[in-house]
């Protein structure tokens, strides 16, 4: 570790601007957070660390924009199953494993599953349908 000196100001700086490509909700608490790794630092080593902030800055915006809620549907919004699916009953199906050595098959469109099946390519089985 270098010499014990606060922050630089461009150094700082570049910090407040490449918290701002970030979240809103994250952004103040970021850039706080990396001004306080700055502190201690030399002046060459801040260069170096704002240097490689800015070259993962993007990085962390996507890590965050994926953990947030933006692309929950808000309530209220109904969703429909597509026309395909919904009127004309033509499902794009995908088999998947289900729990005792059964398969679902499950519709990419719309969600809906058919099954169980013994095997993949196997009509329901009499206990399905009976409800039993």
């Amino acid at each position: 570790m270098g010499t014990s000196s606060p922050p630089v100001a461009v150094a700082r700086w570049v910090v407040g601007q490449a918290t701002r490509v970030l979240p809103p909700a994250d952004r103040e608490r970021y850039r706080r957070e990396f001004v306080a790794e700055l502190h201690g630092l030399s002046p060459a080593e801040q260069a170096r660390y704002v240097a490689g902030l800015l070259s993962q800055v993007l990085a962390l915006r996507a890590a965050l924009g994926s953990s947030s809620g933006s692309r929950e549907i808000p309530m209220g919004t109904t969703t429909r199953a597509p026309f395909r699916c919904r009127v004309l009953r033509m499902h794009r199906w995908t088999a998947r494993g289900a729990p005792h050595h059964t398969h679902v098959r499950t519709c990419l469109r719309c969600g809906y599953e058919q099954g169980p099946f013994n095997t993949p390519d196997e009509s329901p089985t009499r206990n399905y349908l009976t409800g039993i």
